[in-house]
């Protein structure tokens, strides 16, 4: 077994989001990092690439202030996240927003909604199955592993580690393969940052529920759960809890690339109802797509799960979703279902009619009265219900689909593992999707993948350096300077940098948007003075009134066009 002399600062099992942000980081603090990653090639497949790249808390703008976002996370956890880690990451987010700006980062508004104010660009497009290559998360997954090689850190492919070694309880490296070769690499250090378990079953079975072969793996299906293995096998502990982030596929994914990660079936399945292969409603639809997700998974293996709805479903949710189910799922070759009646809807599906028009006609019935309690099994109404009476009604096979486990290795505010004394581990740190605890406890909600992975990918490093003695300003995140490429041995207190986002790099723009109305005024008042000078002499009155009408088409053209001009940089430079 080859084994390597004490090179590196710290050791990063991982090369996703969060380990190349962590490893990137840990460069500009003056440290040498080894980031393993299992993968091989320039885009070795991981979740962080394959996601649709959105950064929020709660759907809620990072930018918010720390206080409002802390409460975001208290109050959609029901106060089960742990305290520290939401102070952590409200905190944090933004400055990750604004650290990877500075990395060469592109970012995008989405859509109007607050929670799709920063996009990683360019998006994904608007079209069904898979599309990651050279969108915003790949290219800044890229840029990341590019940056760490130029200032000295290491990023080693097909390498997948096995063991953590300790000594006196305290990390002092890790065994495993390089190239199918066995290995130890030695650090005082290590950062476990490989993702969840979603694709081990033995896990998932343990810790989220029964039937792994009914949920489809809807990510990179790289995590195995071995860095939180790892873990417990040296003291460390994993959160409570037994929920996952994934939303309602149509089952054909099991068959057609063509139809996921997406359009999910989530606006359908909980603005309509979900009936198994009795005909009856199974599941409370009503409180989320990731909830439904979460209900169906933890189901009994069933052949068939269909989310019920009509026409006017179909014309509304449907349409709504950031990558829509209508008309994108169709044009991929999904499975839809159309009846002119319950009757012929419940043949197609394979249900007995019977039951289905009775589950329909209840289900109707109870929201038109306002009793949708008290139905057989429970409906909410945090997502709308809406009548499926409008022919056709329709009807789309489903499945489960799980993105990443939101349980895992239990850490504090620094990014430190802990142990069942919920004491640090000596050296051991964790980041990203391998860790739980920000989502809340036995009913965890997401919070947000790319932002937790990012974000406490930047505090483990920064502790790490802490730790080491090096000195640094949290500002000094975001500026190159001649400190940094010393390693920022020395304390310093550089302002934020200077260099220029948004709107700064576009004077001409700016100026319209700032100055819009005033440019309008004033060329709406001489175009008025030009046109009456050249037209009342010849024209009299009505080259007055000419002149005029003049004026005010100038002044709504160029008002139209500054509040263009606002309207496309708002959704492509995020301020």
């Amino acid at each position: 077994m080859t084994e390597s002399k004490l090179l590196y600062d710290l050791i990063i099992i991982g090369g996703g989001i969060a380990g190349l942000t962590t490893g990137v980081r840990a460069t500009e603090l003056g440290l040498r990092p080894l980031v393993l990653e299992q993968g091989e090639g320039v885009d070795y497949p991981n979740n962080s690439r394959m996601s649709g790249g959105i950064l929020h808390i709660g759907f809620h703008d990072p930018y918010r202030s720390p206080e409002e976002l802390e409460e975001v996370i208290t109050r959609l956890t029901d106060g089960e996240a742990k305290p520290e880690l939401a102070r952590a990451l409200a905190h944090t987010g933004s400055r990750l927003i604004t650290w990877l700006q500075g990395k060469g980062g592109k970012f995008m508004r989405f859509n109007p909604q607050e929670g799709y104010r920063w996009c990683m660009a360019p998006p994904r497009a608007l079209k069904a199955g898979i599309d990651w290559k050279e969108r915003g998360p790949d290219l800044i997954l890229r840029r990341l592993a590019l940056d760490l090689v130029e200032r000295g850190g290491v990023l080693q492919l097909g390498a997948r580690v096995t063991r953590l070694l300790m000594d006196q309880g305290r990390f002092v490296g890790v065994e495993g393969t390089c190239q199918g070769t066995p290995q130890i690499w030695n650090a005082p250090y290590g950062v476990i940052a490989d993702g969840g378990f979603q694709a081990n079953r033995q896990l998932f079975e343990k810790h989220i529920g029964e039937h792994f072969d009914s949920v489809f793996q809807r990510g990179g299906r790289t995590g195995r759960g071995d860095g939180l293995s790892m873990a417990m096998d040296v003291g460390g502990v994993i959160t409570p809890g037994n929920r996952f982030y994934g939303h309602v596929l149509c089952s054909d994914a099991k068959h057609n690339d063509a139809v996921w990660p997406y359009p999910e079936v989530d606006a359908l399945a909980t603005a309509g109802m979900v009936i198994d292969a009795t005909g009856n409603r199974v599941v409370d639809e009503g409180i989320s797509g990731v909830h439904l997700a979460n209900e169906l998974a933890a189901r009994a293996k069933t052949e068939k799960l269909f989310a019920v709805f009509d026409q006017t479903i179909w014309d509304g949710p449907g349409v709504s979703a950031r990558i829509p189910a209508n008309p994108l799922l169709e044009r991929a070759g999904g499975t839809i279902l159309r009846a002119t009646n319950a009757t012929e809807l419940a043949q197609q599906m394979g249900v007995p009619a019977s039951a289905f028009i009775e589950t329909l006609n209840q289900y109707n019935d109870h929201l038109k009265s306002g009793r949708l309690n008290t139905l057989p099994i429970q409906r909410s109404e945090l997502v709308k219900a809406m009548p499926i009476v409008n022919a056709p009604l329709m009807a789309i096979p489903i499945c489960p689909g799980i993105t990443y486990t939101m349980v895992g290795i239990d850490i504090d505010q620094h990014a430190q593992v802990l142990d069942a004394k919920s004491q640090p581990i000596p050296g051991l740190f964790a980041a990203g999707a391998t860790t739980g605890g920000i989502e809340g406890g036995k009913n965890s909600v997401y919070i947000g993948g790319l932002i937790k992975s990012g974000s406490f990918g930047l505090i483990a490093a920064e502790r790490i350096a802490t730790l080491e003695g090096k000195q640094f300003t949290l500002e000094s995140a975001n500026q190159k300077s001649s400190a940094e490429s010393e390693g920022l041995t020395k304390a310093t207190s550089v302002a934020v940098s200077n260099a220029a986002h948004g709107l700064e790099r576009f004077p001409i723009l700016r100026s319209m948007i700032r100055h819009g109305k005033q440019i309008a005024s004033a060329l709406s008042i001489l175009t008025l003075v030009i046109s009456y000078l050249f037209l009342s002499g010849p024209l009299g009155w009505l080259g007055s009134v000419i002149a005029i009408a003049l004026a005010l088409v100038v002044l709504v053209i160029i008002l139209g066009v500054v509040e263009m001009i606002t309207l496309i940089t708002d959704f492509l430079i995020p301020e």
